[in-house]
């Protein structure tokens, strides 16, 4: 569920209801915003000093800077002290894989849970621009969640606890726990369920 403004509301008001959005004071996991045109100047972008002062668009360019260049390290600890730095959430045994690309302008919307591989060249988003809006949305992995080399989650998308994301699939959608999600538009083939035994299981999905 997400806050859908009407064509009234002010990109500084807007602007306001985002910096809440960023610092947790709202409980949606979406925020949107529609825009008259999609390459003026607006205050969702430290690509514009629109709406903050310019010391605290540099801070934030800065942050973005340090967000991508740890990416790029061959540590997957390292990279993963610097996202944590940056506000990202993330549990034990997270291994990111080299190439992976976790959008450096809100590394604080992302949330991670233990025991999560991420892999080659997968790419995790928390905003996008439309031709006529503003999206930016909190991403959740769950436990013992696998995501497949150049697979693409979207904004505003929880992956459920021991799911999967095949290699090159899109996640437009929320991915149920234990499910797969191949292709794109991505959709789910099979969901692991729990025995009465413990054990694991997979059946296919119906629908």
């Amino acid at each position: 569920m997400h806050h859908v403004p009407d064509h009234t509301e002010s990109l500084t008001e807007a602007g306001r209801r985002f910096e809440d959005f960023l610092r947790g004071k709202s409980s949606d996991r979406v925020f949107y915003c529609r825009l008259a045109n999609h390459t003026d100047p607006v205050p969702f972008c430290p690509c514009h000093v629109a709406g903050r002062g310019f010391a605290s668009t540099i801070l934030w360019q800065l942050r973005y800077v340090v967000a991508a260049c740890a990416l790029l390290l061959p540590w997957n600890s390292a990279k993963v002290f610097l996202l944590r730095m940056l506000g990202a959430k993330i549990g034990r045994n997270v291994c990111i894989s080299p190439r992976v690309w976790i959008d450096p302008l809100f590394p604080g919307l992302l949330t991670i849970e233990d025991n999560v591989l991420v892999g080659v060249g997968a790419r995790i988003a928390m905003h996008e621009f439309g031709i006529d809006h503003f999206r930016a949305g909190r991403v959740v992995i769950r436990e013992g969640a696998n995501i497949g080399g150049f697979s693409l989650i979207a904004p505003g998308v929880e992956i459920g606890k021991k799911a999967s994301v095949a290699a090159a699939a899109v996640a437009a959608k929320d991915v149920p726990a234990g499910a797969t999600v191949i292709g794109n538009p991505g959709r789910i083939v099979k969901r692991r369920v729990e025995t009465p035994s413990g054990s694991d299981s997979t059946c296919a999905a119906r629908g």
